[in-house]
């Protein structure tokens, strides 16, 4: 039997363009009874922490899926990174990712950037300029394990 995750980083892919400008939104809610909220900001919000997290799975997502799962993206730096608001528990989040380029390295590795964003109904809370090293896996296919193919 495998055991099911805990924590689950994404709740819903809203949309994925790969097409153009790939992009993605999803929808995340951090429910009040999540481990999120025993740190020191309490029970009520959503810590910056776990928002750099969402954007960073979001912007993973969309790589992944871009480089059609032969490479595993990891993040590699947070260049720049804004926080304008604070999210709470309960609210369903929407983040979302674009890709601003990929550059192929010798090695076989990639490294991609994206712009990242986190927003509840019309109310921008967080934002970001993302970059991930993506590494292939020996001995894993990816895109199979996965379902990216």
């Amino acid at each position: 039997m495998t055991a099911r995750p805990r924590y689950r980083f994404l709740d819903e892919i809203v949309s994925l363009t790969l097409d153009g400008t790939p992009q993605i939104e999803v929808a995340k809610r951090f429910d009040a009874g999540e481990d999120v909220f025993t740190g020191p900001l309490g029970p009520e919000q959503v810590p910056e922490s776990m928002l750099l997290e969402l954007m960073a799975m979001t912007g993973g997502h969309l790589i992944f899926r871009h480089l059609a799962g032969g490479l595993l993206p990891l993040l590699l730096k947070v260049p720049e990174c804004r926080f304008d608001d604070a999210a709470s528990a309960g609210e369903r989040l929407h983040a979302g990712a674009a890709l601003r380029g990929v550059s192929s390295v010798a090695d076989g590795t990639s490294v991609a950037e994206t712009e990242a964003w986190v927003s509840h109904d019309t109310r921008p809370i967080a934002r970001a300029r993302m970059m991930f090293v993506c590494v292939s896996v020996p001995g894993i296919d990816l895109a199979a394990r996965w379902g990216a193919a």
